[in-house]
This record gives structure tokens, C-alpha cells and sequence, in this order.
């Protein structure tokens, strides 16, 4: 008799959509089944990010696990995490299963609050100490996680894993890169922030958090040209047809929308100073580590791997994949989906970005 398939659900809930990639496993093979999205601006569900609330996420959740035989799988979240609530740290190497305690008492003297008050997870980078083990780790107060348990419950599950979405996407990376014999950063762009990790094989590994992402550029926009958050995504993005005049019945409104709607994209950047300044500030905090590393080390970084949904939008690709002019480093775009399932042809708009979701499920 074959046996039972099991199903593996990642679910990735960030700051402007969700997403999910479902596994299916049986008999040690795993073929993806599904990759779905939910972004609350591109379906109307908001006009600004600001408004999505939890009865948001959970309608998402619900519309798309009720997609999936959800019932019968092992279900992994990841959840969007404040910057500060994440560590580079480094511990006695001991065995698995033991991990987590240790990391309990390394956590104590690091959290404002008692550390039973958080839910944490963690990635095994590469070790450059014999005995010791390099740990990126995130953390979340279970109080802020009351609302997902109630969800699942009523859904008449529960979640097997729970973290942050920081790190799915890091462990995945690390996991396909095998040994590294060379120091490369690893560079993800996201709705709300982006971060930066440099992993050397001969040094300590380094975490940055960027205050750069798709929000800050449509808030850029939207100033610049007096329009939307939501029309400065859609017009960003290219996404034709989705910006509407503010007073259908004013001839002058709906005139506005529609030069809008034809306005060439590389205008949105060029033309608006504060959006090269934030480009300019992100490059340069890259840049900082990384002379900061080969200056301690003597190592330099050999190349950087670019991913994230923010490399859908035309402007930002060119910028990284020309971008030996501003970091004076081979830059390479990572897409999970070429890697892990090519025999999927995914929507080019969905590239780029399933990295933590494809990371959940294949924990």
C-alpha cells in the first residue's frame, strides 16, 4: 500500500500581501503544487497599506487555505518582524535538539521582557569557529501571535512552525549555496524594509536592516505627483488599467488619471530627487559593510545575490543588474522558483518573491 502523501503549506504574511507555496510530498520526492498571492493593494482591498488590519490577513489566509487540503498538512507561518528584534549571534556548538535552550539563556540579557513573553526562531549559518555555531535569530512576542492561533483554530488546525519571514528566505539560500569558499551578501527587498547579510566562511556573519522597500517609493511618488499610495504601486509596477480618476464625474479628475496611466515609468524615478537620494543611502549602507568587512578580514565580498518582489519593478531590476557601477560588485538575481521547481512557469509579476514562502514549506 503507498504511502499517505503529506502536504507542506508555507505561509509568508508580510506587509502588503500574503503568500503561499504548498508541497507535495511522497515517497522522499517533493513537487510544487501551488503557489498563490493575496495582495491587498492590487485587489482592491485597501487604498493605503496602513489600513490592512488582522481581519484582512485572516479573510487572506482563509480564501487561500480553503484552496489547499489544508487539514492533512503541515502547516509553517512567517510573519513580518521589527528590525530590532533580530540577532547575530554566536554559541557553543551543541547538539540539535539542544539548540533551542541555548538560545533561550543566550536570549535573556538581549529582550526587554522575560523570554517565555516571545516566540523564537532561528538559521545555522556557515561556521567560522571550531566549536561554535553562527545563529541569525528573530523574535516575536506571543502576545501579538494570540490572533493567528485563534484563526487556525478555526479553521480546525494549527501551525506547526511559527517565524519570521526574514529568515525562511536566508536559510533557503544558505542551504542551496552549500560550503561557501568565498564571502557573498545576500540582499532582500521587501514592502517595508529590506536587509542585508554578509556570510564569509573564514569571519562572523554580519545582519543589516535598510530602511528601503516598494512602501517608501510609492510614498515617494505619491508626494511627488500628488496622486495615491495605491495608484503610485500600480503605476510603478506598470500594472495598466488599475489607476482610476479620484471624481469619476469630473472631466479634469479623469483627464489626470489617464496621463497618468501613460506616463513612462522611468519618469517616476528620474524625475524625483528624493527617490535617487534613498537609492544612494541604501547602496551606501551596503557599501559600509561590506568595506567594513574586507578592511577587519581582508576579505572582500565577490558578489552579491539580489531578491524580492521589488525586482518586478523595471526601474529597480536595471538598477541591480547594472549595479557594478554603484557597488563595484557582480550582482546576481535569486529566484527560488527557477531553482526549486523549473518546470513551473510563474507569472512575471510573481517573481522574485516567494524566497520566505517557498523557505516556510520547505522547512
Amino acid at each position: 500500500m503507498a504511502k499517505a502523501a503529506k502536504y507542506t503549506i508555507g505561509i509568508d504574511i508580510g506587509t502588503n500581501a500574503v503568500k503561499v507555496a504548498s508541497y507535495h510530498v511522497q515517497r522522499k520526492k517533493t513537487a510544487l503544487s501551488v503557489l498563490m498571492k493575496y495582495d491587498f493593494l492590487q485587489q482592491d482591498i485597501v487604498k493605503e497599506i496602513k489600513e490592512v488590519n488582522e481581519t484582512h490577513v485572516m479573510a487572506a489566509v482563509k480564501q487561500m487555505l480553503n484552496e489547499l487540503p489544508y487539514k492533512r498538512a503541515s502547516i509553517r507561518v512567517g510573519i513580518t518582524a521589527d528590525y530590532h528584534n533580530i540577532f547575530s549571534l554566536q554559541v557553543p556548538q551543541v547538539a540539535q535538539h539542544e539548540l533551542k535552550q541555548t538560545l533561550f539563556w543566550e536570549l535573556t540579557p538581549l529582550l526587554p521582557e522575560p523570554v517565555d513573553h516571545y516566540e523564537y526562531d532561528y538559521a545555522i549559518l556557515p561556521q567560522t569557529t571550531r566549536k561554535k555555531l553562527n545563529i541569525l535569530l528573530a523574535v516575536l512576542k506571543k502576545v501579538k501571535m494570540d490572533w493567528l492561533n485563534k484563526l487556525f483554530k478555526s479553521l480546525g488546525t494549527q501551525m506547526d512552525i511559527l517565524e519570521t519571514t526574514s529568515l525562511p528566505a536566508v536559510d533557503l539560500f544558505m542551504r542551496e549555496q552549500g560550503k561557501l569558499t568565498e564571502a557573498v551578501g545576500f540582499l532582500q527587498l521587501g514592502a517595508s524594509h529590506s536587509s542585508y547579510i554578509l556570510v564569509d566562511p573564514k569571519a562572523y556573519p554580519e545582519f543589516l536592516h535598510i530602511p528601503f522597500g516598494g512602501n517608501l517609493l510609492n510614498n515617494l511618488i505619491a508626494d511627488d505627483r500628488d496622486i495615491p499610495f495605491s495608484d503610485a504601486e500600480f503605476l510603478r509596477l506598470g500594472i495598466m488599467g488599475k489607476v482610476k480618476a479620484e471624481n469619476e464625474d469630473d472631466p479634469e479628475s479623469v483627464a489626470k488619471a489617464e496621463r497618468e496611466s501613460q506616463i513612462n515609468r522611468s519618469a517616476l524615478y528620474m524625475e524625483n530627487e528624493e527617490i535617487g537620494k534613498a537609492l544612494k543611502k541604501m547602496t551606501a549602507s551596503v557599501e559600509q559593510v561590506n568595506a567594513r568587512h574586507a578592511y577587519q578580514t581582508n576579505t572582500r565580498v565577490e558578489k552579491i545575490y539580489v531578491t524580492g518582489g521589488l525586482l518586478n519593478d523595471e526601474f529597480i531590476s536595471k538598477f541591480f543588474r547594472f549595479s557594478d557601477n554603484f557597488f563595484d560588485i557582480p550582482t546576481e538575481m535569486w529566484d527560488p522558483i527557477e531553482t526549486h521547481f523549473p518546470h513551473i512557469e510563474a507569472e512575471p509579476m510573481l517573481k522574485f518573491q516567494f524566497g520566505p514562502a517557498i523557505g516556510l514549506a520547505m522547512r
